[in-house]
Order: structure tokens, then C-alpha cells, then sequence
């Protein structure tokens, strides 16, 4: 890990946060209630914050290892930019996504919590665990979330790049109009 001072840095320049699905936007459970239907639970917390990286310029992304029409059902709810799911090698489908937003790897952070999530973790400009992540991934990455997957950690990191982008005023303002 490094230095707050050095994470707040980091965080100024990142326009893209791409995430995992199973582990970060959820707590990891796979609940199974038909054949190839699955259930996933959500944090509305995170949901607000992906929100609010729209809403300064942010553009947000999941690269999932499976593929689930709850995923794309919830990214479209959200409006995420950028779904790819079914993705077991995450670092082409990451190239290809770098060039598609003319982006720099340093302008992107990426949150994950298993080995699969390494290669792409260890190429951005931010790499993010979320606080239940496998200890090999919490060892490689330069900034641990508080919060475990599927409870928060989403918007714990959109909090991070709000107060490093210097722009709560403006999220605060967006949320307190007609008061």
C-alpha cells in the first residue's frame, strides 16, 4: 500500500472506475433459484455513489468473470458506461476499453477481490480491495476499502474521488437543491 497523500494524487486524475461484479457490487453469494437463474443482492450505497461519479465526469465500467442478466439489468439501471461480462482474461477486454475511452492506464482505478482481478489491478493508476478481498490481492494493491464487497465498498471509493477531485460541494449541492 502507499501513503494517503500519494492515494489522494492517484485519485485526482482517475475518468474511469471499472469494478468487479461478484466480491465488490455484491457480497460474493451466488444464490441459485432455477436452473441458470441466479439471485444477487446489491448495496444501494454503491448504487448512489456510481450515481455520483456520473455526476462529476466519472465514467464507470464491470468486467465480470460470469455473465448474469441481473448484472446487466442492474448496470443498466445505474447507467454504467461499460458492461463486459463472461470475461475470464480481463486484461485484453481492459486494453480494448482503454482505447475505446482514449484513456491512459493512470486515469483509471479498478476495484476487485479475488485472484482473477489481479492483472488488471496491477496495471492501473489505482488498484482497490475491497476489505474481505483474498489476502494475495489486499498484498498487491494500494488502497483497501473499509467496507467488504456488496456492503458499501463502491461508495466508499466514490467518496475517495469526490474529496480528492475537490468536488463535494458540487455533489453536495446536486443533492440539497430545493432546500
Amino acid at each position: 500500500m502507499i501513503s494517503e497523500k500519494e492515494i489522494l494524487s492517484r485519485a485526482k486524475r482517475i475518468r474511469l472506475v471499472l469494478m468487479d461484479v461478484d466480491g465488490v457490487l455484491t457480497n460474493g453469494s451466488i444464490i441459485y433459484y432455477e436452473k441458470n437463474k441466479d439471485v444477487k443482492a446489491f448495496n444501494a450505497k454503491d448504487g448512489l455513489g456510481i450515481e455520483m461519479l456520473h455526476l462529476i465526469g466519472i465514467k464507470t465500467g464491470i468486467i465480470s468473470g460470469r455473465l448474469s442478466p441481473i448484472v446487466e439489468y442492474r448496470a443498466k439501471e445505474l447507467r454504467i458506461n461499460e458492461i463486459s461480462q463472461g470475461v475470464m482474461e480481463k486484461s485484453s477486454n481492459f486494453a480494448n476499453i482503454l482505447q475505446k475511452y482514449s484513456l491512459d492506464k493512470e486515469e483509471v482505478l479498478y476495484i476487485g477481490d479475488d485472484l482473477i482481478d489481479l492483472p488488471i489491478l496491477l496495471q492501473v493508476g489505482l488498484s482497490v480491495a475491497v476489505a474481505d478481498a483474498h489476502p494475495e490481492v489486499k498484498e498487491r494493491v494500494h488502497w483497501i476499502c473499509q467496507c467488504p464487497g456488496g456492503q458499501g465498498a463502491v461508495r466508499e471509493v466514490a467518496d475517495l474521488l469526490i474529496k480528492a477531485q475537490g468536488r463535494r460541494d458540487e455533489v453536495l449541492q446536486h443533492y440539497f437543491k430545493g432546500i
